[in-house]
């Protein structure tokens, strides 16, 4: 992530530029790539939705500068005879500087931001195997019951083809799908000056030390906590946003970000029917939290393909206006994974990344990437805690700064031109029962005995022993004792997890 007082281009006299080895790179897919449709050699096109800088902060390819790749390997289910699960292999050759020149760029994926993907040490895009769903599981328990009656191949029938809903097997990336590069090696480009109209031009500027003095009282009586309604502290307030309510709603929705549903029976029961049937629940209804004994005014989030993995934000209008405009305090935090039995948690709630900055700093890119920023800044606070809880146990990460920013009136949103996703994602209807059908008859003769119940024990004991926590975001993937048990060679026919 980049220092928001930093965002103006570096041009003249400082010769070349280069972004150092190791930097991440943010990109978002502006054409669509999958599993069933895309072949080796196919044309992937991304923009950066964040810049890339070098050492002392000078911006080397400002957010939207396009990159070029194609698809190097692919593993399709098909009908699941040979698969049970999906990859997929990216590879980005190049990225266009401002000055219009493509510089060569080698880098290797190391996130992709999905639920029901995950990306291998050696940067590979795999599926999770798709009959591991909740649902599925459950529906096999089921079927076990039936099966206790010698007269229940019809109802056992019922439940492997009309109960059971798969979670789609093949990996489809659609436009706008982000995905997180390392780079391999150092990336130079040549300061060039930023063509007027382009994104970069209109990036956010730094506050002037008037605004700043303006805003320093406002802010300063704002609280660092959240509470829960039990009145345990909750997540760290990092972000303040100068801006009216429409303005902040514009930005968000341009940004691809989707204002959370309130509680209720219907809310509740969508989101239940997400986990059972591990999909994404693009709306789905957040925890209340409280700030100053009042709870959100805004809930926002990025949901995925799974409801495992979100983006959210809440977002508190404060009672004072700075220079007549509304000023709203959020609370941005990731979830990476289900967590269970947490205390004030209930039976499942979610785990969050615990380098809660990077969060922070997603939503000031994500944001900023519309043209809706008029300026933008990290502002210290020496009194913020640094490492922290919330109210369910996690443990929280951050440089305790607060990210501030003031929206322009928002009238013009930009963002990258994407194609329509015209790739298809899998075959037709029948084409779809007989490989459900397929892959649950295969995961039944593979997983219905004791051999495969203990060494899925064995590998859940290694796992615990390791007690490695998720993994956070923006870090490569790296092999653990478990992931050894599952090679490659091995999940070409039979995925282990």
């Amino acid at each position: 992530m980049f220092p928001f007082s930093s965002l103006v281009f570096a041009i003249g006299m400082m010769g070349g530029l280069q972004a150092p080895k190791g930097s991440i790179l943010h990109i978002r897919l502006t054409s669509p790539v999958g599993s069933f449709a895309s072949r080796p050699g196919a044309r992937v096109e991304a923009a950066l939705i964040a810049p890339i800088a070098a050492p002392g902060g000078a911006v080397v390819f400002p957010a939207g500068s396009k990159l070029r790749g194609e698809v190097k390997s692919v593993r399709r289910v098909g009908l699941g005879l040979v698969h049970e699960t999906a990859s997929l292999e990216l590879e980005f050759r190049s990225i266009a500087g401002p000055d219009g020149q493509d510089y060569p760029v080698s880098a290797r994926l190391i996130g992709v931001d999905n639920g029901r993907e995950e990306v291998t040490a050696a940067g590979t895009i795999r599926e999770v195997r798709t009959t591991a769903s909740v649902g599925n599981r459950a529906a096999h328990y089921i079927r076990d019951a039936l099966l206790m009656e010698t007269h229940a191949q019809v109802a056992v029938w019922a439940v492997n083809s009309l109960v059971t809903q798969l979670p789609e097997p093949e990996i489809f990336l659609p436009a706008g799908a982000e995905l997180t590069l390392r780079l391999n090696a150092p990336l130079p480009a040549e300061p060039a000056a930023i063509a007027p109209g382009t994104l970069a031009a209109h990036g956010p500027r730094s506050f002037t030390a008037q605004e700043r003095a303006s805003l320093q009282p406002i802010l300063a009586t704002a609280p660092d906590r959240t509470q829960a309604s039990s009145g345990r502290s909750s997540d760290i307030v990092n972000l303040a946003i100068i801006g009216s309510q429409s303005e902040l709603a514009t930005a968000l929705r341009a940004a691809g970000w989707i204002e959370a549903r309130p509680f209720s029976i219907r809310s509740r029961l969508s989101t239940v029917s997400a986990v059972v049937r591990g999909r994404g629940a693009p709306d789905a209804p957040m925890a209340g939290l409280l700030l100053n004994d009042v709870p959100a005014d805004m809930s926002w989030e990025k949901s995925l393909n799974d409801f495992a993995k979100r983006h959210h934000v809440r977002l508190w209008k404060l009672g004072e206006t700075a220079d007549g405009q509304e000023v709203w305090t959020g609370a941005a935090t990731h979830d990476i994974d289900y967590a269970f039995f947490r205390p004030g948690g209930g039976l499942i709630t979610h785990a969050i990344a615990r380098q809660v900055d990077h969060e922070r700093d997603k939503v000031v890119e994500d944001l900023a990437f519309t043209s809706c920023v008029d300026a933008a800044d990290l502002w210290e606070r020496p009194h913020a805690p640094r490492v922290l809880k919330n109210d369910t146990g996690n443990m929280m990460e951050t440089d305790g700064r607060l990210a501030v920013m003031r929206l322009n009136r928002c009238e013009n949103p930009a963002g990258p031109v994407v194609s329509a996703d015209t790739l298809p994602m899998h075959g037709g209807a029948w084409e779809l029962i007989l490989r459900r059908q397929i892959l649950n008859f295969r995961s039944d003769v593979i997983r219905q005995n004791w051999i495969w119940r203990g060494y899925e024990g064995l590998r859940y004991l290694i796992a615990a022993c390791e007690h490695k926590p998720a993994k956070e975001p923006d870090t490569a993937p790296v092999e653990t004792r478990t992931s050894k048990l599952q090679p490659d060679w091995l999940t070409t026919i039979v995925s282990l997890r």
